[in-house]
């Protein structure tokens, strides 16, 4: 019963990202989306997988390879449209 508590937190927490993603390749609107802060989530992500395989926890290694893409989705739009905006007003 643990593990499945644990997919379903992770899921949500997967889920709760989506939003975002889709938000910020649809609008291209990133200037308020914080670099470092995805940058650290990132991190935080990649932490968790290593401690998730070496502990053999797949409930945390499954919901951080999914906010890790996610948030690198979030990322990337962020370097992609601010770059974008940045060359059309120099």
């Amino acid at each position: 019963m643990t593990e499945y508590i644990g997919y379903v937190a992770g899921a949500l927490t997967v889920v709760s990202f989506l939003p975002q993603v889709l938000r910020a390749w649809r609008t291209k609107q990133t200037d308020d989306l914080s670099f470092g802060m995805f940058a650290l989530l990132i991190t935080a992500g990649l932490l968790w997988i290593t401690y998730g395989v070496m502990s053999t926890d797949w409930p945390v290694i499954a919901t951080n390879v999914g906010t890790v893409a996610l948030n690198c989705g979030i990322l990337g739009a962020k370097i992609r449209f601010g770059r974008r905006r940045a060359r059309g007003a120099a």
